[in-house]
């Protein structure tokens, strides 16, 4: 079937009572839930409220913006948010993009800082992405109204959720418009991966890793998925798609939020803003 206008059946990964994340196709589905190795990052994908949060280090979170600023919960620990402390990344023409930074009160994660891709992933990349996951349901299939394509085999989605990951390639090179948000897109192929996987409703905010030179770099963070038109509600179906935002589109902005001194509270959280907004005025200028 062909991929119809995105305007049309792109979601945003933020249903009421859609806890989710990645859904895959490795196993009974419910695998994945410690970290893989090589590890990309796995400590570093936490638990923001439903959805989920990308730790970048220093007291810095990255999550998408419909998710919203709040509590962070990484390796079982809650660390809370510092409210003046919250940003909303923007593209070039100043419009807002899906995407949002914010910084926790001390005492901050113990975790490494993460590296930001600074060009996207090529088409055909193996990737990992990391989410709040939903189990795998039962497989399903669907038959379209029209005799093509034939039936479409997937998955419906579970109940219980937890971090999980799951492996992918990029399907198409950076596109804009969606959700206003420039993204990378991989699709949920039958066999294609090890733990081929779809992102589901619920899954804001979690990670895509690539491997670059031996390094692994933060180069996506889960946003939004498609959908066939008519397909049945709560499955996720062979040709379906995952939208992560294109960290390296978004990097110096993202990089000028964050390089303010570590997030604190009190005194220290005003002159860490202070400085932020004298520093923005003055490459402004």
């Amino acid at each position: 079937m062909d991929r119809i206008s995105p305007f049309a059946c792109v979601f945003l990964l933020c249903l009421a009572g859609a806890a989710g994340a990645v859904l895959i196709e490795s196993g009974d589905g419910t695998g994945n839930t410690t970290a893989p190795s090589p590890d990309p990052g796995w400590s570093n994908v936490g638990e923001r409220s439903l959805w989920a949060a990308v730790y970048l280090g220093d007291g810095w979170v990255l999550t998408a913006h419909h998710v919203g600023a709040g509590p962070v919960i990484l390796d079982g620990v809650t660390y809370p948010y510092l409210p003046s402390l919250v940003t909303r990344i923007q593209n070039g023409d100043s419009s807002n993009a899906d995407l949002l930074v914010f910084g926790l009160a001390p005492p901050h994660p113990p975790l490494p800082d993460l590296i930001l891709a600074s060009t996207a992933p090529s088409v055909g990349e193996a990737v990992i992405l990391i989410g709040n996951g939903l189990v795998r349901g039962a497989a399903t299939s669907w038959q379209p109204n029209s005799p093509f394509p034939p039936t479409i085999e997937g998955y419906e989605w579970g109940v219980t959720r937890a971090i999980r990951w799951g492996t992918n390639e990029i399907t198409a090179p950076p596109m804009s418009a969606i959700f206003n948000t420039t993204a990378i897109s991989t699709d949920f192929d039958e066999g294609a991966t090890p733990h081929e996987s779809q992102a589901v409703n619920g899954d804001s905010g979690g990670a895509l890793f690539v491997e670059n030179a031996g390094s692994w770099e933060l180069a996506g963070m889960l946003y939004a998925i498609d959908a066939y038109v008519g397909q049945p509600a709560f499955t996720s179906l062979y040709g379906n798609r995952t939208y992560s935002v294109d960290i390296a589109h978004y990097r110096d902005a993202i990089l000028d939020v964050t390089s303010v001194p570590e997030p604190a509270g009190g005194i220290l959280a005003g002159l860490a803003l202070l400085q932020m907004l004298a520093r923005r005025a003055s490459q402004r200028a």
